[in-house]
This record gives C-alpha cells, sequence and structure tokens, in this order.
C-alpha cells in the first residue's frame, strides 16, 4: 500500500481532484475535516486548545452539541503567527495519529490525504508521493471569493497564512494544473497509472 499526500493553496480544487480520485474507489482521508471533529471529540486535545486561546474556541449549536467556533479562533491567530504555529503543533500530531490508524483500516493499493500543510513539516516524507494541485493566485482568488463571498483582501491574507507551494517544489513528486487549459480527469487518471505502475504490489 502506497501513502500519497495531496496539497495545494486555497482555491485551488485539491478538493475536487480529491473528489476525482474517490471516485475511482481510493479512499481520501480529509485532514481538515479529521481536524475538526478531533478538536471537539478528542478530550485532551479540546482541554489543551481552550487553555491555549481560551474557552470561547467550542460553542454549543442549535441542538446543544459543542462545535469548534471557527469565527473566533480566526479572530485569535489572525495575524498571529506564534500562536497559529501553537494551534497547529497541538492538532496535528493527533491529526496524523488518526490518519495512520484509518490506513491500517484501508484495503486498496493507495490511500490518499488531503492536507494543505503537508509540506510545511517534516512529516511529508513519510508519504510514497506528493501531489501538488496548482494554479495561478488570480484564479485562486477569484473562485474563494466566488465560493466563500468574501472580498479580495481576505482572500489573499488566508494566501499568506499558507505555505509558499513553489519554494517547496523540490518536496513535490506530482503536479496537477488545475488552470482550465488540461482535463483534470485526464490528469488524475494519468495519475493512478503513475502510481499504481510503480506499486510494489
Amino acid at each position: 500500500m502506497k501513502k500519497i499526500a495531496v496539497t495545494g493553496g486555497i482555491g485551488s480544487g485539491k478538493s475536487y481532484v480529491c473528489d476525482l480520485i474517490a471516485s475511482k474507489g481510493f479512499p481520501v482521508f480529509n485532514s481538515d475535516s479529521w481536524a475538526k471533529d478531533l478538536m471537539v471529540s478528542d478530550v485532551q486535545l479540546k482541554r489543551a486548545i481552550e487553555q491555549l486561546i481560551g474557552d470561547e474556541a467550542y460553542q454549543l449549536d442549535q441542538d446543544h452539541n459543542i462545535r469548534i467556533n471557527q469565527a473566533y479562533i480566526a479572530s485569535r491567530i489572525f495575524g498571529q503567527a506564534a500562536l497559529r504555529l501553537q494551534l497547529e503543533q497541538l492538532v496535528h500530531p493527533v491529526v496524523r495519529m488518526a490518519f495512520e490508524q484509518w490506513v491500517t483500516e484501508q484495503t486498496t493499493a493507495l490511500v490518499f490525504q488531503e492536507s494543505a500543510l503537508i509540506l510545511s513539516t517534516e512529516y511529508y516524507k513519510n508519504f510514497d508521493a506528493i501531489v501538488l494541485v496548482s494554479c495561478s493566485d488570480e484564479l485562486r482568488i477569484s473562485r474563494v471569493i466566488q465560493r466563500d463571498n468574501v472580498d479580495r483582501m481576505t482572500v489573499i491574507s488566508r494566501m499568506k497564512a499558507q505555505p509558499d507551494f513553489e519554494s517547496l517544489l523540490d518536496r513535490v513528486t506530482h503536479v496537477i494544473h488545475n488552470s482550465g487549459d488540461q482535463s483534470l480527469e485526464d490528469q488524475v487518471e494519468a495519475l493512478i497509472v503513475d502510481l499504481i505502475g510503480h506499486s510494489d504490489l
């Protein structure tokens, strides 16, 4: 079994690429979704987050279930790189453990993890291949503005908080171009064929 990471900046289309991969029968571990769940369900992690940024990090929804207060967390870490890093250092190890456990439950030749931050730590070395979904900054900005109904400066600030993917290309083994001039379906199909073709199974 090979472990493959899929990464890319906000608005790059990595989630859509992962949907295409999943449609071909390969499981995909969505790091963001798992992180949000674990930040609530893992008692030790929840306590550590409350100690770091305050009890307001959590709130009750209309059904009185505990949920993370994303707006509050975003407001606390915005412009505070040190605090954001501390939060990531709490959450990422728990997500990684969940991923490794999840991998043991899979039976396919390839398993995928979707993560925007995989290239920014040494954890990328745990993967057999790293797939970068790439497109121009302007296209990313326009997509996020339309998707999230936010202004341009908000998108740019989010982009600045993510890794500089261009400087990390030496860690990437495959690139999927999502600027509209190449078929994503064809690129994903070629990716799968290449990964399976180089499998030791």
